[in-house]
C-alpha cells in the first residue's frame, strides 16, 4: 500500500465503507445482528400471543394489533442499519405465534411479510429515527403521522390482511373485517407506538426522585379506570352516551399530559384504553347480538379520536409552555441588559462628576484666587467689576457642584439614604416656590440596603421630584422613607394635576420606564397611582 492510499485509508471513519466515493454506514456486526433478530423474534411472539388473547371472536379481529405498534416504535428509534435483522426476527416470531395458535405457517408468513413491509415503508416516510426530537414535537409531525401511519399504512395493512383471509375463508364478512382490522392497526399505531418511543427517550432517575410521580400515576390510573369502566358499561344500553365516552376522560388525559411531560398523553391513553379492551372481550363472551361489532368499532374510533385530540392539545400546551419559557428567558435577558445599562450610566455619571468636581471646579477656584490677587493691585473703582466676576465664578462653581451631586450622589456613601433624600429635598425646596415635606422612620433593626438598592431609591426619589415640579403643577410634595425589619418603602406624593395611568402607562415616558426598570433590577416593586386632578403617588418597596 502506498503512503497516499494508507493516508486515505486512515482518514476514513471507522465502521464506514465508501460507495461511489461517498462514505456509507457499514452493516452492523454479526453479534449485533443476531441480538436484533432475537429481539424482533421475542417481540413479535409475545405481542402476537397477547393479541390472540384479546381476540374478539364474533368480530374475527383483535381490538388492537400490538406487534405492529412495537415494530414501528423500534424502527423509529434505531438506525436503519439495524432494521433488516430485527424485521427478519420479527416475521419469524409472528409466524411462530400463529403456528402455536392455529398450526398455520404459509399464510401467516405471507401476511407478516406484507404487514412488515408496509410498516417499514411508513417508518421511512416518517424520517426516523425520532429518539432525539420526540414523537410529536409539533402539529405538523402529528398530522404527518396520522396521514402516513394511522391512515395510509393501516389501510394498506388491512387490504393485505383481508386479501389473505378471502383466499382461505368464504364465511367472513370482508367489508366488516377490513373496517375492524384497519382500526386495529390504526389504534396500535396511535396509542402504543408514541408511548414506546417516548419511553425509549426517557433517562432513568433515582427512585427518590420518581417516587412522587409513581404515586401520582397510580392515582391517575385509578381515576381513569373508574371513568372508563363507568362509560363503557353504559354503551350497550345507550348508544347516545358515545359523546360522553369521547370527552369524559379528556380532562384526566390532559392532566396526564401536563403532569408527566411528553410521555403523559400516550401513557394516559393506553391506561384509559385497557378497560375498553377488557369490556370488548367480555362482551363477546356474554352477548350474542350484533352489538359486539358496533361496540368494538365504537371503542376503536374512541381511541383514535381521543388520541388525536389529546396529542393535539398536548402539543399546543407544550408549545405555549415553551413560548412562556422563552418569554421568561427574554425578560431575564432584558433585565440583565437594563442592569448593565443602568450600571454603565452610573459609572459614566460618577466619572463625569469627578471630572467636574476635581478638574473644572479646581480650575475655577484657581481663577477666583487669581482674581482676588489681581484685585488687591487695582484701584477701588476697578475692583468692583472684578468682585462681580468672582461672585459669578462662585455661583458657577455651586451649579457645577450641584450637577456633580446629581450625577453621583456621594452623600449616600457617607451619611446614608435617609440623609441623602433629606438633602435632596432641601435642595429642591430651596430652588422651588412650593413646599417639600420629608418624613423618615428607620428601624435600627432594619436590614441594610446594598449600594445599588440605595442608589435605586435615591434615583426614584430624584426623578419623582423632578416630574412633580416640571410636569404636574404641584405646590406641595411629601416624601416618606420607612424601613421596618426586612422592607424599605419610599413614597413621593404630590398634589399636582395628575394623569391617566392607563393611557400613559403603555407608552410610559423615559422617566417612568427608567424608574420601573431600576426598581426591577434592584429586586423591588414599583407602583404608581394617579388620577386627573388628584395628584400622583410614586412608591417603591425593596426587601434587602
Amino acid at each position: 500500500m502506498s503512503a497516499r492510499s494508507a493516508r486515505f485509508g486512515r482518514s476514513r471513519p471507522p465502521g464506514h465503507v465508501v460507495r461511489d466515493g461517498v462514505p456509507a454506514p457499514a452493516p452492523a456486526p454479526a453479534p449485533a445482528r443476531w441480538r436484533s433478530a432475537a429481539c424482533g423474534f421475542v417481540t413479535a411472539l409475545a405481542t402476537q400471543v397477547v393479541s390472540h388473547a384479546l381476540l374478539v371472536y364474533r368480530t374475527e379481529i383483535t381490538p388492537i394489533w400490538l406487534p405492529g405498534a412495537f415494530l414501528l416504535a423500534y424502527l423509529l428509534v434505531v438506525p436503519s442499519r439495524r432494521w433488516p435483522a430485527f424485521v427478519s426476527g420479527f416475521v419469524l416470531g409472528g409466524v411462530m405465534a400463529f403456528y402455536l395458535h392455529s398450526g398455520m405457517l404459509l399464510v401467516p408468513l405471507v401476511g407478516y411479510c406484507w404487514l412488515s413491509g408496509c410498516i417499514v415503508a411508513g417508518a421511512c416516510m416518517l424520517k426516523a429515527p425520532l429518539r432525539r426530537r420526540g414523537m410529536f414535537p409539533g402539529i405538523a409531525d402529528l398530522m404527518r403521522f396520522i396521514l402516513v401511519m394511522v391512515v395510509g399504512t393501516s389501510v394498506a395493512c388491512a387490504v393485505g390482511f383481508v386479501g389473505l383471509v378471502s383466499l382461505i375463508r368464504d364465511d367472513v364478512a370482508l367489508p366488516r373485517l377490513w373496517l375492524l382490522s384497519m382500526s386495529a392497526y390504526a389504534v396500535a399505531f396511535m396509542l402504543v407506538t408514541p408511548l414506546l418511543v417516548e419511553v425509549a427517550r426517557l433517562s432513568l432517575a433515582p427512585w427518590r426522585e420518581i417516587r412522587p410521580r409513581v404515586l401520582q400515576f397510580l392515582l391517575l390510573t385509578t381515576l381513569l379506570w373508574t371513568v372508563s369502566v363507568a362509560m363503557w358499561h353504559a354503551v350497550p344500553s345507550n348508544l347516545s352516551s358515545i359523546p360522553l365516552i369521547l370527552f369524559a376522560p379528556v380532562p384526566l388525559l390532559m392532566l396526564a399530559a401536563f403532569q408527566f411531560g411528553s410521555v403523559g398523553p400516550s401513557l394516559g391513553l393506553v391506561v384509559a384504553f385497557v378497560p375498553a379492551i377488557i369490556f370488548s372481550v367480555l362482551l363477546d363472551r356474554s352477548d350474542t347480538s350484533e352489538s359486539v361489532f358496533l361496540n368494538t368499532y365504537v371503542m376503536q374510533m374512541w381511541a383514535l379520536a381521543a388520541g388525536v385530540l389529546v396529542h393535539a392539545l398536548a402539543i399546543q400546551a407544550r408549545q405555549r409552555q415553551a413560548m412562556a419559557e422563552r418569554l421568561i428567558q427574554r425578560g431575564i435577558e432584558n433585565r440583565s441588559l437594563a442592569a448593565r445599562i443602568i450600571h454603565s450610566q452610573e459609572e459614566a455619571g460618577a466619572r463625569i462628576a469627578r471630572e467636574l468636581h476635581d478638574n473644572v471646579c479646581q480650575k475655577l477656584s484657581l481663577h477666583s484666587v487669581a482674581l482676588s490677587t489681581l484685585a488687591r493691585d487695582l484701584p477701588d473703582g476697578a475692583r468692583a467689576g472684578l468682585d462681580d466676576v468672582r461672585r459669578s465664578i462662585r455661583g458657577l462653581m455651586d451649579e457645577i457642584r450641584g450637577i456633580s451631586r446629581s450625577l453621583h450622589p456621594a452623600v449616600l456613601e457617607h451619611v446614608g439614604l435617609a440623609q441623602g433624600i433629606d438633602d435632596l429635598a432641601r435642595s429642591v425646596d430651596d430652588a422651588w416656590d412650593g413646599v417639600v415635606l420629608v418624613r423618615s422612620r428607620i428601624d435600627p433593626a432594619a436590614a441594610a440596603l446594598s449600594p445599588d438598592q440605595r442608589l435605586c431609591m435615591y434615583r426614584i426619589a430624584q426623578e419623582s421630584l423632578r416630574n412633580a415640579i416640571e410636569h404636574s403643577g404641584a405646590t406641595a410634595i411629601r416624601v416618606s422613607l420607612v424601613a421596618v425589619r426586612r422592607v424599605w418603602r419610599l413614597s413621593v406624593v404630590d398634589n399636582g394635576d395628575g394623569f391617566d395611568v392607563g393611557s400613559a402607562g403603555g407608552a410610559g415616558g423615559m422617566g417612568l420606564r427608567g424608574m420601573r426598570e431600576r426598581a426591577t433590577v434592584a429586586g423591588g416593586v414599583f407602583r404608581m397611582r394617579s388620577l386627573p386632578g388628584r395628584g400622583t403617588c410614586v412608591a417603591v418597596e425593596i426587601a434587602p
